[in-house]
């Protein structure tokens, strides 16, 4: 229908094992991030954070991928805290999401500020789309380990949603099996 359209329609997830160099620049990612900042936000509470882990601190974070997984199961074998440290090294790129969530807030309520969460993550991954780059959001029981809330000075109100993988795909996106509008569409009136 539109250009715009298209192009989330088109939007794919690709296995961070599958995203290849190059990955975005900093300036890429600020750009990104620019256009997270134009989600949707009741109240301007700006509860979505994104951090940047620069290739050069990725192997500081597999250790603490591997902590994690060893707070989880403190019988984890050695392949699967090699599995861990793996998962920080996928990707040419790899960004941190964090909400502040403020329970008591008077004018947005928790499911409002989890929305804008939503809206700010989607327009990172469209505006990374644009850049000629895909992604794949990442998440799975670590994240609320005490590791890698402490690495990432996470305090009371504060959750680490996941981690963006970047980079660069050259195979075919596989076409992926979505409900049509009228599946999930309806119409609402006093008389329907």
């Amino acid at each position: 229908m539109t250009a715009i359209i298209d192009t989330i329609c088109a939007r794919r997830s690709i296995s961070p094992k599958r995203l290849g160099y190059p990955g975005p620049n900093i300036e890429q990612v600020a750009e990104m991030v620019r256009a997270a900042c134009a989600a949707p936000d009741h109240g301007n509470l700006a509860p979505t954070r994104f951090i940047y882990i620069p290739d050069d601190a990725r192997q500081s974070l597999a250790e603490v991928f591997a902590a994690a997984t060893l707070e989880r199961n403190s019988d984890s074998s050695q392949e699967e805290l090699e599995d861990a440290k793996q998962r920080a090294m996928n990707g040419a790129g790899l960004i941190a999401i964090w909400a502040h969530i403020d329970e008591n807030n008077p004018i947005a309520p928790p499911h409002e500020q989890w929305i804008a969460v939503g809206a700010a993550t989607q327009n990172l991954l469209l505006a990374a789309n644009s850049l000629g780059f895909h992604t794949k959001i990442v998440s799975g029981g670590r994240v609320t380990s005490k590791s890698l809330r402490a690495a990432f000075n996470l305090g009371d109100g504060d959750v680490l949603v996941g981690f963006v993988v970047l980079g660069t795909y050259a195979g075919q996106t596989k076409k992926r099996l979505r409900p049509e509008p009228g599946e999930i569409l309806s119409l609402w009136g006093p008389d329907i």
